[in-house]
Order: C-alpha cells, then sequence, then structure tokens
C-alpha cells in the first residue's frame, strides 16, 4: 500500500529521532476539498510512522499572514477595500469577531476533525508577530541578492524584485503592494505602489520600519523554505503544480539548503482533486468547498476516497452515476479484507487483500471500528423504495443471524446515506416506485409467456429468499431461450412501468407475495384485476 512503501522509505532515508510532518494552506476563501486531500495524505504519514514507533509531531499551518488577493464570488463586494490587507487583518465575512482567515480556516479545521486528522495548528500571523521568523527575515535580507540569484537561476525568471520580504505599509496596513527600497541591517526603506499588482492599489506612501515582530514577511518561496528550518520539518508533500522543473518546491528546496542550512523535507509530490473534472481555487472560490464533501459523503468514506487511490493518481470526483454505490463496495471490500474476511486463491489476489486491508486501516476516523454486517448500499438504497419492506428484517434475513447493536448503527448510516443519495445524485435507473395497478406497458408474448411461467414457479413454494429466486429467474429465461434484457426488462415494466431497476430476485422476494402473485398473472393475460394494489 503506498502510505506503507513511503512510510519504509522515509525510516531508511530520513533517520531522525523524531519525524516532524508538515501541511499548510493561505486561507484565502473557502478551502476545497483538493486541500483536504493533503491533509489526509500528511496524517496518513503520522499514522504510519507511529504504527512503527516513530514518534511524530504533525503539523497544520494556515498561512493567514499573505494579503488576500482575490475576492471570491461568495464574499461582498465591499471587502474590496481590503485587497492587499493581511488576511489576519481582514474581518470575518459573516460580521463575527474572528478574522477573514479564521472564519476560512476554522472552518477547514473542523471537516479535517471529522476525517479523523488532528494536527497541531499554527498561524504564520502569530509567528511573525511574536518574533518566530525575526532570524529567517535577518538572514533573508542580509543575503537577498542570493535568495533572489536562486530564484531567478531556477525559475528562469528575470523579476525585478532585489529583497525577498514585503513590508506591511504603516499608513494603509497593505502588505501586498509594498516593494523594499533599502536595508540598512534594522530598518527596511519601502514604497507602497499604487500600480505594483492589478489586484490592489498601494496608498503611495514611502516609509522606513523594522521588519521583524510582524512589520513583514517573508516572500512566498523564501517563506517556505524558512518554515522547514523553523518548524524542523523532516516531510512535506505538496500538489504536483509545485514539484514541477523550475517550480515552487524546487527553489525553496535550493533557499532552505544553500541560504537557510537546513536539508529539504522529504518530498511527496501528489495529484490533483478534481470534481467533475474540473481543478479548483479557494481564493476565487471555484469548486467543492471541503465542507460540502462530508454533507455528501459519511466521514469514513470520505477518508476512504482519499486514501484508496495512489498518491500519484488523479481523484475526479463526480457524485452523479455509478460513484458512490461504487466507493461503497470498494469501502466494503477493503472493510472485508482488514477483519480477516477475505479469502485468496492466488498470490495476486492475496496482494490486493493485503493493500485493501492496509487501504481500510488508514481510512479509519476514530480507532477501531467494530465488527458490523455491511448490507450492500445500493441494495439499501432500492429496498427503502419498496413499499411495506422493512430494511432492518432484511438485513437480518440476508445475514442469516439477529442483528447486532453495531450492525443497526451501519445499516441506519447506509439508510441515511441512501436517502440523502436518492435525493440528489442518483441517476434514474436507482430510483423507482412500485406502481400500485398494472402500468400500461407494451408486453410482447415471448415476456407474457415468460411472466406466466414466473407466477407458476414462485407459487411452487411457500417462501423465496431473494437469491434463491433471481437464480431461478436466470433459469427460466434460459430455458424459455429469452435474453435477460427481454426477460428482466418484462419484469420491471410490470412492476415499476420502467425497463430497468433492483435484482430482480430479492425485490420480488421484498414484495408481498399475493402482490406479486397478482400482478404477474395480470401481466401474463394482459389483464387487470381488481385489488392489485401494494401491500
Amino acid at each position: 500500500m503506498w502510505v506503507d512503501v513511503i512510510v519504509e522509505d522515509v525510516l531508511r532515508t530520513r533517520p531522525v529521532d523524531t519525524h516532524v510532518i508538515n501541511d499548510a494552506k493561505s486561507p484565502s476563501g473557502p478551502i476545497h476539498v483538493g486541500s483536504l486531500r493533503g491533509v489526509v495524505l500528511h496524517d496518513c504519514m503520522a499514522r504510519g510512522l507511529l504504527a512503527k514507533n516513530q514518534p511524530v509531531t504533525f503539523l497544520f499551518g494556515f498561512d493567514d499572514y499573505d494579503p488576500f488577493d482575490s475576492r471570491p464570488a461568495t464574499v461582498p463586494a465591499e471587502f474590496d477595500r481590503y485587497l492587499g490587507v493581511p488576511l489576519s487583518e481582514v474581518p470575518s465575512p459573516d460580521g463575527g469577531g474572528e478574522s477573514y482567515a479564521r472564519h476560512y480556516g476554522l472552518s477547514f479545521e473542523n471537516v479535517w476533525k471529522t476525517l479523523g486528522a488532528h494536527p497541531h495548528v499554527y498561524w504564520t500571523s502569530e509567528m511573525y508577530k511574536s518574533g518566530g521568523f525575526n532570524d529567517a527575515i535577518q538572514v533573508a535580507l542580509d543575503r537577498a541578492d542570493e535568495l533572489m540569484q536562486i530564484d531567478r537561476e531556477i525559475s528562469g525568471s528575470q523579476k525585478a524584485e532585489r529583497h525577498p520580504v514585503q513590508v506591511v505599509c504603516e499608513s494603509c496596513g497593505r502588505i501586498g503592494t509594498t516593494v523594499v527600497t533599502g536595508w540598512d541591517g534594522r530598518q527596511v526603506s519601502y514604497e507602497c505602489r499604487p500600480d505594483k499588482v492589478t489586484w490592489a492599489r498601494g496608498c503611495g506612501h514611502h516609509g522606513r520600519r523594522s521588519p521583524f515582530d510582524g512589520g513583514s514577511k517573508l516572500q512566498y518561496i523564501v517563506e517556505w523554505a524558512a518554515k522547514w528550518k523553523i518548524l524542523h520539518v523532516t516531510v512535506e508533500g505538496a500538489g504536483k503544480d509545485h514539484m514541477t522543473k523550475g517550480g515552487s518546491h524546487e527553489r525553496a528546496s535550493a533557499m532552505v539548503e544553500r541560504v537557510f542550512n537546513y536539508r529539504t523535507p522529504y518530498p511527496i509530490p501528489y495529484e490533483f482533486f478534481l470534481v467533475g473534472g474540473r481543478r479548483m481555487s479557494t481564493s476565487k472560490g471555484v469548486g467543492l468547498p471541503a465542507a460540502e464533501l462530508v454533507n455528501i459523503l459519511r466521514p469514513e468514506l470520505a477518508r476512504f476516497l482519499m486514501v484508496r487511490p495512489h498518491y500519484r493518481q488523479q481523484i475526479n470526483f463526480d457524485p452523479g452515476g455509478e460513484t458512490i454505490p461504487t466507493l461503497y463496495d470498494e469501502y466494503d471490500r477493503a472493510a472485508e479484507a482488514y477483519v480477516g474476511g477475505a479469502q485468496a486463491k492466488t498470490p495476486a489476489e492475496a496482494d490486493l487483500i493485503r493493500d485493501n486491508a492496509r487501504t481500510f486501516f488508514y481510512s479509519r476516523t476514530n480507532g477501531e471500528q467494530p465488527r458490523c454486517f455491511r448490507m450492500r448500499f445500493a441494495k439499501v438504497a432500492y429496498l427503502m423504495q419498496m413499499p411495506t419492506v422493512d430494511v432492518e428484517r432484511e438485513a437480518e434475513r440476508e445475514k442469516g443471524a439477529p442483528l447486532t447493536d453495531a450492525d443497526r448503527v451501519e445499516l441506519r448510516q447506509r439508510m441515511n446515506d441512501a436517502r440523502r443519495w436518492l435525493q440528489t445524485y442518483a441517476p434514474d435507473q436507482y430510483r423507482f416506485q412500485v406502481q400500485s395497478r398494472l402500468p400500461d406497458v407494451p408486453l410482447d408474448d415471448a415476456q407474457r409467456v415468460f411472466l406466466g411461467r414466473l407466477a407458476e414457479m414462485i407459487r411452487g413454494r411457500p417462501a423465496w429468499s431473494g437469491e434463491e429466486l433471481h437464480e431461478q429467474i436466470h433459469a427460466l429465461k434460459n430455458q424459455l431461450g429469452l435474453p435477460p434484457k427481454q426477460a428482466f426488462s418484462a419484469i420491471y415494466l410490470a412492476f415499476l412501468g420502467k425497463p430497468s431497476g433492483p435484482q430482480a430476485g430479492w425485490f420480488l422476494a421484498a414484495l408481498d407475495r399475493d402482490f406479486v402473485l397478482t400482478r404477474l398473472g395480470e401481466a401474463a393475460t394482459g389483464v387487470r384485476g381488481q385489488g392489485s394494489g401494494v401491500r
């Protein structure tokens, strides 16, 4: 499993007393699910190292001293006046007492807690104001030419900036519009330029001030490098866009090793998380907010969605279609492998079962989960739409034993998930309603014969299990030489008025026996009887 492979490589190549795993995000708007993949990935690394008895500190930083550089569409237009100001100094968009950055950052924190991740959170605004970056700022200003040369050398850019810091303007409070023009070892001189950037307008102030204790912040790439040393980071992944040739990670790596004299943390370049094939942007408010994911998927399933693919494999999540039923099926196979219920016939199957078990281990949200019976999600969704069906009773019949408390908790969770899915994302073939009267649908002679023989078969025994009945339906259509589509569509048309539906055997077995026999008889003869309502 990919997490275990990385953990072994980290232990082999980075022998240290304590590993520090770091992840970070600029809280510039509603934080999307792409950033959640990073949190889960780093949390898996922490869990894997802890399982190897390796001391670990897991950090997550909110880079809230970054400038407010783009207003998401969900934020009122009057917030444009704060463009260029540090995110930590912009008021909350909901009018609360916290900052803009805290508003979005704390919301994101609540999501990852739901998914079982519990990093120690830090805010870079607090680090700057408390002097945590002072030494790095001193080094960066003293060796500014060297840092900028590294940037140009690796990126190929010939940008004109000479100083690797951004000063907070003492006149307007903006940080995104200032340019450092000099450094005397104690203070920087600076200008707040009206035309430095297109997304904010500086006030034109010229001044001198100390860059320490929150008076400035390091430019993004330099700050990334400095944080690695300040926080003693040993492992930190990033999205693949940061890991390109000449990209931000390569530049930060050169800066931390050549200027700050610290080894680059173990890198993990992970792929994008797409929603419906589209990339997302926090500052522009584009994409699915992380909080919405846990409204669509239960926490364990949302985490499984992140853990199951290899970290270099792109995730393209579309809650419509077969995505959620398929995800549930894969989750159930992993759960079965974890509790030892899956049996392998070949070495390849044994490897797959082992990977599934480890995937389930890293997908757990809160420690060990109780062993329980898991009815297939698609079946739960179908049964919930069938009148008079007691889903718990059907689950008990399928299990072959009384449900435990853990079984009931799991089943009710699936019923809640299925209800929400049916109301929102389920495709038409999963939605149905048993018709109270025989629908007015065309059936050919072969289909009518098939339905009549099916009625005789069902009448021949007092009770059928869904699996037994499904097998006999297959045998009957083979005996009559009827193609599968023609046979099964006849059943669905007779009961649902549409040519597709749930697995026919347990669908019929779950309905009232007398109702099934009456409806099949009506469909076979084409004559509606009396009292054919669903019971």
